[in-house]
């Protein structure tokens, strides 16, 4: 722990590191930080000496919440901040809207860079299974709020099933058979309920289900653009449709197809999903409504701050008709 850091080394250093190697809680480590009760001189001198050896330096929105700002909620965008952010950037008018509204204020924080006992609450994004932020929020006894849902908490999420049925039921009432789902995750992996939708709709008209697996190096519509253009072409001539999980996944197929020589919705018809404001402007899309989306995680985060039973909400989607279908 003695050996000198490099300026990176020190960049990544977190109070989750000091919390393993001290062998504590998340919880412990920042009463220790912050001069607080709760544990014994002994642990507290040794949290600090392990912070000290490894650098620990607290960000800027570490800074920006020294005061024990308790009406600031600190939103946290997830493991994957590309699609996080964007996501944000659809989101945050409304959300900081409906949060201002309550007599609070938004931060967006990287978990382990800010002290969360400083802050009032918290909302999460881009949710994954298992997802460790649930459990320092629990540990710390942070009101928190998810933004997909999450078993055990507070949620709200847009109706993701009926999403995901209604694009593919788009495409089936226009005579289609072969329609594929198209992710650049792996099944079960955030966009589940998206999948089930399509598998209902197809199950149902007897419709054979078909996936592609696009992954998301380096990011989603590179990748779907690099697998489609790619493709065997007779492997690709088996599909008349493509519904994928996102809008940034349907640029990307469509970007492809094109350069391949293909008309889109003549050759082949493609549904995204989000209704992401300027890049699905002329795409079919299912929109999420980011105003109830933000009115309803907000209320949860005062129930939640009250200390009342977590619950969970879904909130209605919308298909939008575009040029792509």
């Amino acid at each position: 722990m003695s050996e000198s850091k490099t300026e990176a080394d020190l960049k990544k250093t977190t109070i989750h590191e000091a919390a393993k190697i001290a062998g504590v809680s998340i919880a412990s480590v920042s009463r220790a930080l912050n001069n607080k009760p709760g544990i014994s001189e002994k642990t507290r001198k040794r949290i600090l000496d392990i912070c000290k050896d490894l650098g620990y330096v607290p960000s800027t929105s570490a800074r920006e919440l020294m005061g024990n700002h308790k009406n600031t909620i600190a939103i946290s965008l997830g493991p994957i901040d590309f699609y996080a952010s964007r996501y944000l950037g659809m989101l945050w008018p409304s959300l900081s809207a409906a949060i201002r509204n309550s007599g609070r204020n938004l931060l967006p924080v990287s978990f382990g860079e800010v002290d969360l006992q400083q802050v009032g609450g918290a909302i999460l994004l881009g949710m994954t299974a298992n997802d460790p932020r649930v459990e320092t929020c629990k540990d710390l006894g942070l009101p928190f709020v998810c933004i997909g849902m999450s078993e055990g908490s507070f949620w709200v999420a847009p109706d993701d099933f009926n999403g995901g049925r209604e694009a593919t039921q788009h495409l089936v009432d226009k005579g289609l058979s072969d329609i594929c789902f198209v992710t650049p995750t792996t099944y079960g992996d955030g966009y589940q309920f998206r999948h089930q939708g399509y598998m209902s709709v197809m199950a149902s008209n007897s419709l054979p289900i078909r996936e592609l697996r696009t992954g998301h190096d380096p990011l989603g519509e590179i990748a779907a653009y690099r697998y489609f253009i790619s493709m065997d072409k007779q492997q690709l001539d088996g599909y008349q449709g493509f519904v994928c999980e996102s809008d940034e996944t349907a640029l990307g197929v469509i970007a492809a197809l094109k350069d391949r020589g293909y008309r889109v919705p003549e050759d082949f018809s493609v549904v995204g999903y989000d209704g992401l404001p300027g890049i699905s402007k002329t795409l079919t899309t299912v929109v999420q409504d980011t105003d109830k989306i933000a009115a309803k995680a907000a209320s949860m985060l005062e129930l939640a701050i009250l200390g009342e039973q977590p619950v969970g909400a879904v909130v209605p989607i919308t298909l939008k008709l575009g040029e792509t279908t």
